[in-house]
């Protein structure tokens, strides 16, 4: 009876062996759970790290392509200003229009140097600019010729978008700010200089915004018979008119 006994213990410790092996295999249904748990935040979190950049990135370029867009609008209307010249030009009922305008109906109307013409059209290197508001949107309209033919029609640029309120003003040599140029004075009186021209636009997106340009002091005076107009250029707008 003993050997027998003892041949059958190596058995039994075995079996308890294999027991406790096959008590240690794999994962609990409890393990399984919380694992899914913790990857399912960890990928929720990931997710909303990417939209959160994505939706960064997106918001900042938006912004940066608004602010170049204000950017090359200021720099347009600061061209024309620091270029004006005294020129006076001829309206469509053949009336003569002040060099510089600021009224209500166009915000500002001027005439300016450096037109270039690289292609050599007959047409001067001045030109007559003005700036109105309409429908939230700031608008630079310009005219192929200086002295307009009846039906002239002015050509529209969009400068910008998303302009609630637009406004110019003028400061004349002694300091004060008018809402309109030019000034009426008496006979007997002389007329202050123009010194600088202000801007002032309410942004959708950025508020109020105010603008100074100063204006060259002495800035040139062209005469109607000095304004370099090539003699063909009314033949020009003419064939346009007819088109």
């Amino acid at each position: 009876m003993k050997p027998s006994h003892r041949a059958s213990e190596p058995v039994s410790m075995q079996s308890g062996r294999g027991r406790s092996v096959a008590d240690h295999w794999g994962f609990t249904l409890v393990e399984m759970m919380t694992a899914l748990a913790i990857f399912g935040v960890i990928g929720l979190m990931a997710t909303q790290i990417l939209t959160g950049t994505i939706r960064v990135g997106e918001t900042t370029r938006e912004r940066g392509e608004a602010l170049s867009d204000v950017q090359r609008a200021m720099d347009i209307i600061g061209r024309d200003i620091t270029q004006l010249t005294r020129r006076t030009v001829q309206d469509e009922l053949g009336e003569s229009t002040e060099p510089v305008v600021v009224s209500g109906t166009s915000l500002l109307e001027l005439t300016r140097l450096g037109w270039q013409n690289p292609l050599g059209k007959p047409r001067s290197e001045l030109q007559r600019v003005a700036y109105v508001h309409r429908d939230d949107t700031l608008i630079r309209l310009f005219w192929p010729v200086l002295d307009r033919a009846p039906g002239s029609e002015p050509i529209a640029q969009i400068l910008l978008k998303g302009v609630t309120e637009a406004s110019f003003g003028v400061h004349d040599d002694q300091g004060e700010r008018h809402g309109f140029w030019p000034l009426v004075v008496a006979e007997d009186e002389t007329a202050p200089e123009l010194a600088a021209v202000a801007m002032a636009l309410r942004l959708e997106r950025y508020g109020h915004i105010e603008r100074l340009w100063l204006v060259v002091p002495g800035a040139s005076y062209i005469a109607d018979d000095e304004a370099g107009d090539d003699p063909d250029a009314g033949e020009v707008e003419g064939v346009r008119l007819r088109s």
